[in-house]
Parts: structure tokens; sequence; C-alpha cells
């Protein structure tokens, strides 16, 4: 009996390799069916480096995966990338995108930065609003210029000190060692003084902090001040009227406006003035009779004098009985 040409191993390991290759084909083109993805939208964004991104890359919300690229072009001179976002997934249209570095690896995500708009974004807009933050290379790049830009510093430094600079510089730290052991022990010794005024403080704060929730409640002057509607129009009809009385006296109008407007006026009340000025001087200079009254001794005594011999006589009208002061007013006249 003849051995059949194909054993039933034979074809049992043909369809299993028929099967592996199936299945990896299907792992590459499994975006082309419609099935083992979920459905979302497309959003595009146009970047200046697209270094360390590819079609793999994902896409986060606030370290939560939404999306993913599933395509980059050149669009000029620049990177357009295609990402994919869940369908769930709503994005405000003022939001923005950055690329960030996962580890110093060097892999890159997609971050969205979400905004507060009520729009969002819908298939085939694009995100304009792109951050730029350095990544690791860049870092370090930086680090490596501002080292190198440390050590020729301190080479420039350390040929212009002498040895009498080093000197100085190692006293000025030592000096400053002792101050903060001093200052330490300061604040050992007065530690209760130091409790006591952050007491002080602590009761100060919480007395402005009663005031001012007095003065929002309306209590207090200060509080009636801010809060009393009626205060507040007392306060504006005085400045109207302020302004009032400003402006008539602008136009010349009642005693202080023809004061501050009428020259004849003016000229009138000056000249009053200076003849009060001159009576004044004419006064202490002891001229005319207010003069004379003011500097003449003798005129003051005199003056005395008779206005004590008038007051004898009224005193002795007073001890007269009326007969005898019609009688001498008689006399005085027949």
């Amino acid at each position: 009996m003849k051995k059949p040409l194909i054993t039933t191993e034979l074809k049992v390991g043909i369809l299993v390799l028929i099967g592996v290759l199936i299945l990896f084909y299907m792992s590459f083109k499994v975006e082309k069916f419609g099935f083992l993805r979920e459905e979302g939208y497309g959003l595009s964004i146009i970047l200046d480096n697209a270094g360390g991104l590819d079609t793999r890359t994902p896409v986060f919300i606030a370290g939560v995966q939404v999306g993913k690229i599933n395509k980059i072009s050149l669009s000029g001179y620049k990177a357009r990338a295609r990402i994919l976002v869940k369908k769930s997934i709503k994005i405000p249209v003022d939001s923005a995108i950055a690329i960030k570095s996962q580890s110093l690896l060097g892999d890159k995500y997609l971050e969205i930065i979400p905004g507060v708009e009520g729009k969002y974004f819908a298939e085939g807009d694009k995100i304009t609003n792109v951050v730029s933050s350095p990544d690791f290379d860049q870092l370090f790049a930086r680090f490596d210029e501002a080292a190198k830009n440390i050590g020729d510093t301190m080479g420039e430094f350390k040929g212009i000190l002498g040895d009498a600079d080093k000197t100085n510089i190692k006293k000025s730290i030592e000096n400053i060692q002792v101050a903060s052991k001093d200052f330490r022990d300061i604040l050992g010794k007065n530690k209760d003084n130091v409790n006591r005024i952050v007491s002080s403080t602590a009761v100060i704060t919480d007395k402005m902090e009663t005031i001012v929730k007095d003065v929002e409640q309306g209590k207090g002057t200060l509080g009636l001040l801010v809060k009393d509607d009626k205060l507040y129009n007392d306060a504006k009809d005085t400045v109207e009227s302020l302004k009032n009385i400003t402006s008539d006296i602008e136009q010349g109008k009642g005693s202080l406006g023809k004061l501050a407007k009428d020259e004849a006026l003016y000229s009138e009340v000056k000249e009053t003035f200076a003849n009060v000025r001159e009576l004044t001087d004419g006064i202490k200079k002891g001229e005319g009779t207010l003069g004379k009254l003011a500097k003449d001794d003798t005129l003051y005594f005199e003056t005395e004098k008779a206005l004590k011999k008038v007051q004898k006589g009224a005193e002795s009208l007073q001890e007269m009985t009326p007969i005898t002061i019609l009688g001498t007013i008689f006399g005085f006249f027949f």
C-alpha cells in the first residue's frame, strides 16, 4: 500500500502556518476593517518638528489615553499630524495640544489641554493652539551649556582672585556663620518675647479681620460710610452743591462771585483794607483821637478821673430824695 504524498501532519502544519500568516497580516491591516477598533473622529495639527512621533504615538487628556496619531505627512515645510480621538471624547475648540516626553529615553506623546468653550471640535477640524514644550534633549543641551558657562566663569574668577581676596572671602563666610549663630542664640534667649510678638500679631490680624467684617456688614462709622446709601446720597448732594457754588463763583454770581470777578468791587475792597491798615498804623503811632487814647497816658488818666466824677455824681443823685432833686434842678434853671 502506497503512502499518501501529503500526510495528516503536513496538512495540519500547513493550516497552522496559513492561520499565523492571516493573523500576522490582520495585525497590520486591522484599521482597514471595521472591527477590533473603536470608532472616532480625526483632527489635524501642524508641527514645526514631528521628530519622535509616529503612527503609534498616544494622545492623552489628564493622563488618560483618548486617541493616537494615525497619520503623519509633510505640509509645505512643516509636519501635519492627524490624530484619531475616541468618539465619546468632546474637546472644546479653545483647547491646546503639546508634545511631551514620557521618559529620559525620549518616548513622546501628545497632551491635550482642554479649554472652556461650549463648542467642540468635529471631524476634520484643526487644533491651531500648539504649545511648545522643551524636550529632554533640549534640556540636556541647555544644562551642558550652563555647566560650560559656569566652568568658564569659575576659571576666570579663580584667575582674578589673589591670595588676599581668597582670605577676605573666607573671613566673610566665617563672619556670616558667626552672625547666624549669634542670631540663633538671640532667638533662643528671647523665645518668649518672640512668641508674644507672634501671638500679638495674630491677635491684631484677628481684630483687623473683625473690623473688615464689620465694615462689610455696615457696622460702625466706617461701615455706615461704606454701606449707608443715605449718607452716600448726602455726600453726593454736598459735592454737587459745592460744584454749583464753584460754578457760580466762576460766573461772577453772588457775593463771592462778585468778589472774584468784579474788578471794581475788588478795588473798593482793596482800598478799604488799605484805609483800615492806614488807620491802624496811625493808632499805633498815636495819631488822631484814637491814637492819643491809645498812646497818651495823660489823656487816659484825665478820662479816668472824669469818669470817676461822673460816677460820684450819679451816686449822689441816687442818695437824694425826689424833692431835693427837683429843687436842685429848679435852682439850676431859675
